[in-house]
């Protein structure tokens, strides 16, 4: 009988739990109960535990733990040591529950994968409301052990974490996700390109102050003679100013908010150090952005959270003091100075700041005759965005749409007659700015070039592949200067700008922040007036599959077109969710075909093509009384002491949840899968001991839907 048929974790106790952990190779140890130790619970109980680091424990010890008799054989919490001593197994701990900077940062990976399902892997939600996922280290990649100021931590070699069925702090058992439980799944190897991403991660965000957990220390510089440079940056005494920013930015906070700020403190810190990071420059120099350069000497988003919660600890105490005088000026009162106009000279390609028109004292108006004599909007491709425009292509992680715009740019490029049966109106040079997954770009166009009979060669298309911050005044004058230059190249301004992805090029912001969007719209702008090009922004959608953060995108975009893929589904559609100079709602179908790009290598890449076959129809949940009957359904049965089970081990018993929904309601089991996964995160349900005699468990209605 194989250990998947003969493990139940409804009835396992702790030995159980231990030994299915061991057969996988796991160095599985005891740990602490929050009772034991309030504030370091999460370590192994174990004195002398680093000493097991690099080797699997030998049986006589494993027996003393979790023998019949043994020292541990009744203790529920219990964890994993990552590294050598786990056969190489690391952990990826995502707190996408309460730092949308971990979202993004784990969107982006996704959005890298070579194929469908590449980072499907086994994956437990903590008993705090994260996500840890499992993957084995690739021979000769040693993962670092780091946590990050973004939320995104990395337990690597000597790391620790915790595993079901431990049970956390906040009184919630850790949990296996259905269908990713060890013993349902591999854990996944992780891609090498994977594995840099990893790195890179550790590199500009490991440490909570700064420190770089990789290299082990931060970026040391030597002070410059000025403390400001000439475009009025502060580039010496960037501590101090940090400090006194984020002491003015609480207590400014304590007058306007005498409360407890909760969540809200950390939107707060963001905004304030989105000042900061405006007003000071690093003196590291490189292709990487500002923020990424101060991050790597210390003086970047680690420290400034560091101290933002060092004033918060005081936010009863001196800070209601000081909050107590006459509010005074303070240091980030000041605007940022606008980007200034540019405008390129036909003659020379040169980039020059147009001056500023006098002011006549009213405002231009036109009569209806003036009106009626304006020019018509001009299409780039018609009836779907025109000349100039501002725009956003949108959809959830590894739906296509990368290979959607590239194919879009590299048909208006290389003048192409039409763009999925539209014609295109405006040929010209593309910009495309992506900083991450360029290696694979190459084949994403050689699929294009072997599918369209089109010769790449010559086009004029051209990648930014560096680290832009589209909030960053000084950036966005550099990618001016940068697309003016590509201008004299090409011998004309480009038709269209691509940003792939949005969320790269707002390191720090926060995206439903209306401030910050606004910035970023006007950084778009900068570029859209000064080459006349239209810019077009790939964003993700939010949980909800929406266009993800603030409504200012919404408003700004001349056109917003949403990407639909099902998982594993090689058809998908186009949305044109909003058109303002035509007619929108309507949708076409598109299909990913893979191509082979080197017949010698077999490597490989996909392209997107128009489709006269319509993509799978979106699951949808049923109505909310449907859902509310769902949990009446949940709910009796863990009152009739039969509690349905989200582990498909309880199939046979007919508590599978899955199942038993997915029969009575009609509606799929992936569908029932989704929605119990949900409710579970957002603790509707929870997963508990229902008889403590049989030790049966099962899901419990804890909260309500409305």
């Amino acid at each position: 009988m194989s250990l998947a048929m003969s493990f139940d974790p409804d009835f396992a106790d702790p030995t159980e739990w231990a030994r299915m952990y061991r057969n996988f190779g796991l160095q599985v140890v005891p740990a602490m109960s929050p009772k034991e130790n309030k504030n370091q619970w999460k370590r192994p109980a174990l004195p002398k535990w680093r000493e097991l680091e690099h080797v699997l424990a030998p049986d006589f010890t494993f027996e003393r733990w979790y023998g019949e008799e043994g020292e541990h054989a009744r203790r529920n919490n219990m964890g994993l040591i990552a590294g050598a001593c786990s056969n190489g197994v690391f952990v990826v701990d995502l707190d996408l529950h309460k730092d949308e900077r971990a979202q993004a940062w784990w969107y982006e990976v996704l959005d890298l994968q070579q194929s469908a399902g590449e980072l499907d892997t086994v994956e437990q939600a903590t008993g705090g409301g994260g996500v840890q996922l499992f993957f084995r280290a690739p021979l000769g990649w040693v993962p670092p052990t780091c946590k990050t100021s973004i939320g995104v931590d990395i337990r690597g070699q000597g790391g620790f974490a915790m595993m079901p069925p431990s049970m956390h702090e906040s009184g919630k058992a850790y949990r296996w996700k259905s269908g990713h439980e060890p013993w349902e799944m591999d854990i996944a190897s992780a891609p090498q390109w994977f594995c840099e991403q990893i790195t890179k991660l550790a590199v500009q965000y490991g440490g909570a102050s700064g420190e770089n957990r990789v290299t082990g220390e931060s970026v040391k510089t030597s002070s410059p003679s000025t403390a400001i440079d000439n475009f009025g940056f502060i580039i010496d005494g960037r501590e101090d100013y940090m400090t006194k920013l984020v002491w003015a930015a609480v207590v400014d906070l304590k007058r306007d908010c005498p409360g407890d700020l909760g969540p809200l403190s950390h939107v707060h810190m963001m905004e304030a150090f989105s000042t900061y990071e405006q007003k000071v420059k690093s003196r590291l120099h490189g292709l990487d952005s500002n923020a990424e350069r101060l991050e790597r000497e210390g003086r970047g988003v680690s420290m400034f959270a560091q101290k933002w919660e060092t004033a918060m600890e005081q936010w009863d105490g001196k800070v209601a003091q000081h909050a107590a005088v006459e509010r005074p000026s303070r240091p980030f009162e000041d605007k940022p100075e606008p980007i200034p106009f540019y405008k390129v000279d036909p003659e020379t390609g040169e980039l020059t700041v147009e001056p500023k028109k006098p002011a006549e004292g009213v405002f231009e108006f036109l009569d209806i005759e003036a009106i009626l004599a304006l020019p018509k909007p001009k299409y780039l491709i018609d009836k779907l965005m025109i000349e100039a425009a501002l725009g956003f292509v949108y959809g959830p992680p590894g739906c296509g749409k990368s290979f959607l715009t590239i194919g879009m740019g590299l048909s208006i490029a290389s003048q192409c007659a039409e763009w999925f049966g539209r014609s295109i109106k405006k040929t010209g040079p593309i910009v495309y700015i992506s900083s991450e997954g360029t290696g694979d770009i190459g084949s994403r166009i050689l699929a294009w070039e072997r599918e369209s009979g089109v010769q790449v060669r010559g086009l004029p298309f051209y990648l930014i592949r560096q680290t832009i911050n589209f909030m960053a005044a000084a950036d966005v004058e550099k990618l001016l200067k940068t697309v003016a230059a590509i201008s004299q190249v090409a011998g004309q301004a480009p038709v269209a700008v691509f940003v792939d992805t949005v969320s790269r090029v707002l390191p720090g912001a926060d995206e439903n922040l209306q401030k910050d969007m606004t910035l970023f719209i006007a950084a778009c702008d900068a570029v859209r007036v000064t080459f006349d090009a239209t810019v077009v922004g790939v964003h993700h959608t939010s949980r909800a599959g929406n266009l993800r953060g603030s409504t200012v995108f919404d408003g700004a975009g001349d056109f917003l077109l949403g990407i639909e893929r099902e998982e594993g589904e090689m058809i998908g559609e186009i949305h044109a969710r909003k058109i303002k100079s035509a007619e929108d709602g309507w949708r076409q179908p598109f299909e990913l075909k893979k191509v082979t790009v080197n017949d010698i290598t077999g490597e490989s890449s996909l392209y997107a093509k128009s489709s006269t076959e319509q993509a799978k129809p979106k699951e949808v949940w049923p109505e909310k009384q449907v859902c509310r009957t769902i949990l009446d359904l949940i709910r009796r049965a863990w009152f009739d002491g039969r509690p349905l089970s989200s582990y498909s081990q309880t199939r046979k018993q007919g508590r599978y949840a899955q199942a038993v929904i997915a029969k009575q309601f009609d509606i799929p089991e992936k569908l029932a899968d989704m929605m119990i996964d949900t409710w579970l995160s957002n603790q509707v349900l929870s997963y508990e001991v229902a008889d403590k005699s049989t030790k049966m468990q099962g899901l419990k209605v804890i909260g309500s839907i409305d």
